[in-house]
């Protein structure tokens, strides 16, 4: 089924009966690489044709709809049609010429944009894709037109009747009539850049508008000044945000040591330099670290040349856009790892294009799979060749054992081009000592490479900075426990702490009911991952945010409430498991950590032993 990016109930209530009736001709006939749009305004005119279609192999196409009955048609010409109403007899303008001048302004709208035009050759400055208009009359059969000189004024090639829109139509069939409508017609697969560049044009009131946002389409400007970003960077991390340049660069970081702030910098950068039609890709892991990072880089001014999403979610896109198969599995965890494989199936075949995109930055690598990594250096324009990747092995929580890094396998080239980050400048010295004492057998062996292809572990290192000791408050119960952490949110907003400096993290969402219910008995405000139809944080609104230990991978926040630890582990959940989540969960932490249980379990010893190994140390006892 096609996509509907307005939501096909809200556009199902919007219609009139005969724009019903295509609507669901659209629905049963389109695949879901097709993209429709109803009653939208087009281009700095606004003008509203009734339906939009956009694909990546066909193009563009308006239609005009008109519910005009056999009665309904009293005279009609090639510029005007006049009809009657209960209004008595009414002149409009021809639906044709109607729906033609629309795409004729779209058209040269878009053709003044270079990057959706031919740059050379015998169809310089034409657009790239086709594009077509076309009538629908919902009401009129092929039996009611039948003998008359209808078709000279409503020429078959451009016209549907309602015969067009019967259940029992083949949707091959209602496609070729749908292509029929273009006046153009050659062979063109538009990338996804280039199918957002064409929804930018559309849809004026989808572009990102934000203050200080610069304007990629001057070539000609000069260089942006470097941004604010680089005075919380130590000497280290601006030179490699400096001198990243061209090709694969990797950086391999302890937790903490600033490896997404480079990443947001190198975004920064290359956003000035990115050409729209291939834009920067950012892919993630975790959902909400791609979330966080792309509401950083609108603040700073970067707008849809730079994309960011999970790598799921950008597989999605080109199974969608594409029409791609994927085979039908038994469950959603199956889903996964079938629709990678067809999207790697894909890129390898030339079916998908490869080279979509300017560059590549690649956070959370420890999390991607070999196979992932191998897509993605196809995704990369061959001309810049430009791909930055950060990982680090103590932060890879979805396996156990230690990953062996051959990036050579995976056709990144690594070495002579890996920079290695060791200071930990997120974390206070207590909280960094409590997080390595816990996760210490994870590791141990640090700055030991096993191969020549492999890049050691990184022991990470204190900046030295000095804060709170970290807290271990074990309640009786859940209730308690939750009352207890709600005190304490409190008392530290009352003090001063603004509420998004705050989060809880819990092992899984069911912990997160009663801190809820705690916080909302002290009208603090809060955005759950828990919620229901729960999907993004609204990371502009002041509130305290519950999330799991998965998604917190990646942010930080000045106070940090790690709850439920007598979850750790979960049922069948190997120790050490737990323990690398935890390590991760507790490094979010970037002045006072607080973690909090309500039973017993492994986990809940290792930490209190923890706990008082670090204070004997920093209490010099």
């Amino acid at each position: 089924m096609a996509i509907f990016p307005q939501g096909l109930t809200n556009v199902d209530q919007r219609c009139n009966t005969g724009e019903r009736r295509v609507l669901n001709q659209l629905k049963r006939c389109l695949s879901d690489d097709f993209l429709v749009w109803h009653n939208v305004p087009l281009g700095p005119r606004a003008r509203q044709p009734d339906f939009v279609v956009l694909s990546p192999r066909q193009g563009v196409l308006l239609l005009e709809v008109k519910g005009w009955k056999k009665a309904t048609l009293a005279n009609a010409t090639r510029d005007a049609v006049t009809l009657n109403t209960e209004r008595g007899r009414v002149t409009e303008a021809h639906p044709l010429r109607q729906a033609r001048d629309y795409a004729l302004e779209l058209a040269h709208l878009m053709q003044a944009d270079p990057l959706l035009v031919h740059g050379e050759g015998p169809f310089r400055g034409k657009l790239i894709f086709p594009y077509g208009w076309g009538v629908v009359f919902s009401g009129l059969t092929a039996a009611d037109v039948a003998g008359s000189d209808f078709a000279e004024l409503f020429p078959a090639h451009q016209c549907l009747l309602r015969d067009d829109l019967a259940d029992t139509l083949d949707p091959g069939d209602f496609g070729q009539r749908l292509w029929g409508m273009f006046t153009v017609s050659y062979p063109h697969t538009l990338t996804l850049p280039q199918r957002d560049r064409i929804r930018w044009h559309l849809f004026p009131e989808l572009r990102v508008s934000t203050q200080g946002a610069l304007d990629f389409s001057d070539t000609t400007a000069a260089a942006p000044a470097l941004p604010d970003l680089l005075q919380v960077m130590d000497l280290q991390q601006e030179q490699i945000a400096r001198t990243l340049g061209e090709g694969h660069r990797v950086i391999h970081g302890a937790a903490g040591s600033g490896k997404t702030m480079i990443l947001i910098f190198r975004a920064q950068h290359l956003a000035a330099a990115a050409r729209p039609d291939r834009p920067v890709l950012v892919l993630c892991f975790n959902r909400t670290l791609a979330d966080r990072i792309g509401a950083q880089l609108r603040e700073r001014g970067v707008g849809e040349c730079v994309q960011v999403r999970t790598f799921h979610s950008w597989c999605q896109d080109v199974v969608r856009s594409y029409q791609l198969h994927v085979p039908h599995v038994p469950d959603r965890d199956a889903y996964y790892p079938a629709m990678v494989e067809v999207v790697e199936r894909s890129l390898e075949t030339g079916f998908v294009p490869g080279g979509q995109y300017t560059a590549l930055l690649v956070d959370e690598a420890h999390d991607f799979e070999d196979a992932w990594l191998r897509m993605a250096t196809r995704l990369v324009n061959p001309d810049t060749n430009s791909m930055l990747v950060l990982y680090d092995d103590a932060q890879s929580i979805y396996q156990s054992k230690r990953r062996k890094f051959n990036f050579a396998s995976v056709g990144i080239e690594a070495r002579g081009r890996t920079s290695v980050l060791k200071m930990n400048y997120r974390s206070t010295a207590e909280v960094l000592a409590l997080a390595v004492h816990c996760a210490q057998s994870l590791l141990d062996g640090a700055g030991e490479a096993r191969s020549e292809d492999e890049i050691p572990l990184v022991q990470p290192a204190s900046a030295g900075r000095r804060g709170a000791m970290p807290v271990l408050i074990q309640a009786r119960d859940e209730a308690e426990e939750a009352e207890l952490l709600a005190e304490r949110m409190a008392q530290a907003h009352a003090a001063g702490t603004p509420l998004q400096d705050m989060a809880v993290l819990c092992r899984a969402k069911y912990l997160m009911k009663p801190i809820e219910q705690a916080m909302a008995r002290r009208k603090l405000a809060l955005q759950s991952m828990n919620a229901q139809a729960f999907r993004h944080f609204d990371w502009a609104r002041p509130s305290i945010k519950l999330l799991t230990l998965h998604s917190a991978k990646g942010l930080e926040f000045p106070r940090v409430f790690v709850a439920g630890l007598q979850a750790l582990p979960m049922k069948d959940e190997p120790l050490e498991d737990a323990a690398r989540l935890l390590y991760v969960a507790m490094t979010r932490a970037t002045h006072e950590l607080v973690l909090s249980a309500h039973g017993t379990s492994a986990m809940v010893e290792r930490v209190r032993t923890s706990l008082d190994s670090v204070t004997r140390r920093f209490s010099g006892a």
